[in-house]
């Protein structure tokens, strides 16, 4: 389901800003845009335009890239992501701050510049992770997640399993996400992974690696998936999926709940699941524990004190998750995706006279809950 956000822009005085001539403030002054800044917007149009580069993710997995992932040791492949990941968001300084103006939204008492190199830190480590198990051999990557990866409160999922319904394995984007899979798959559990893509070749990847480790993918961007994942949970299967994917999030109409201090939409596709399958839900969670040390956690997100008064599903996996990101925000790598939640800027306008916004998924009704579109 397709949804925009409507924010329109309104007040005396407020006017689009001819190209070239800065931000129009109201008032009828100007910001002038800084020679600096243009020199980064240029050099940052001509890469995206170059290297056809949408995002910090397809800059990151650009051939070369790769190829290094595959021949350098984990340390210094680390470090030199680390210096793309440093150029990166010196360029595109609009991303650094939506990520910003969220921290400084959600985290109380914070300051944003303070935390933004473990913020980025975070980030970088995130891709590293991901490329690092794109990438390596297939018997590193068993090594790895079998040696690197301790697992807390195992018996949660063992007991939900045993139930013989399937699990709704809820994660999020925190800490080593992704190896979780290989941490599980590589224990014989019997998984299921909703996962897409950006590049066909990850895809292909992903698809024979995962084939030799008996797990199963879906992408969440196609049409049949919801009964594709109740089918997989029927046949007993660990269902792994995300509770923060805010662009897939499918709304309720009259209901909202709380994330990181903001009030979001409840998604209700998880509710609905979870019904129908009658599987049991747990939440899990891969720690970054320093010195590629990993713990992943499971967690009976009902029970949770974070979740108390909470009936939906999805609230309850919500809240916990929130509770984690607060008290370890470098964890959590989709801080600029919140943008669309906070109040909009008025000071820039773009051509149509629209504030700008960073991201538009979720449609947000004047006086209302967020609707879909």
């Amino acid at each position: 389901m397709s949804m925009t956000v409507v924010s329109h822009a309104g007040g005396a005085g407020v006017s689009p800003a001819p190209s070239g001539c800065g931000t129009r403030l109201a008032g009828g002054g100007s910001r002038p845009v800084s020679l600096k800044k243009r020199i980064k917007g240029g050099i940052l149009n001509l890469l995206k335009e170059r290297l056809q580069l949408k995002d910090l993710s397809s800059f990151l997995q650009l051939s070369w890239n790769t190829w290094i992932f595959g021949s350098l040791p984990a340390w210094l492949s680390r470090r030199y992501l680390g210096l793309l990941g440093l150029m990166y968001f010196n360029l595109a300084a609009k991303e650094q701050k939506a990520i910003k103006r969220a921290l400084g939204h959600c985290l109380a008492g914070a300051a944003p510049r303070r935390i933004w190199p473990k913020i980025r830190a975070g980030i970088i480590d995130h891709y590293h992770e991901k490329l690092f198990l794109a990438f390596k051999s297939y018997g590193t990557i068993r090594n790895n997640c079998l040696k690197r990866v301790a697992i807390t409160n195992g018996h949660i999922l063992d007991q939900a399993l045993a139930q013989g319904r399937g699990v709704i394995l809820v994660t999020g984007h925190y800490g080593a996400l992704e190896f979780m899979p290989g941490a599980l798959a590589f224990r014989d559990y019997p998984l299921s992974v909703m996962v897409h893509c950006k590049t066909p070749r990850l895809r292909r990847i992903l698809e024979e690696r995962s084939s030799r480790a008996g797990t199963e993918l879906m992408d969440p961007k196609s049409g049949e998936v919801f009964f594709t994942a109740l089918e997989h949970l029927k046949r007993g299967r660990v269902l792994i999926t995300q509770c923060d994917e805010i662009s897939m999030w499918r709304p309720y109409r009259d209901k909202t709940t709380r994330f990181l201090g903001l009030t979001v939409p409840l998604d209700r596709s998880m509710d609905i699941l979870a019904r129908k399958s009658r599987a049991e839900v747990v939440l899990g969670l891969v720690h970054r524990k320093g010195r590629r040390r990993y713990e992943l956690e499971f967690i009976r997100p009902q029970e949770h004190p974070a979740a108390a008064g909470q009936s939906q599903v999805s609230a309850q996996c919500l809240s916990v998750l929130s509770d984690y990101i607060l008290k370890q925000p470098s964890q959590w790598y989709e801080w600029k995706k919140l943008i669309q939640f906070l109040p909009a800027e008025v000071d820039a306008v773009n051509a149509d006279n629209q504030t700008e916004r960073l991201f538009n998924s979720l449609a947000l009704q004047p006086g209302s809950v967020p609707q879909p579109g």
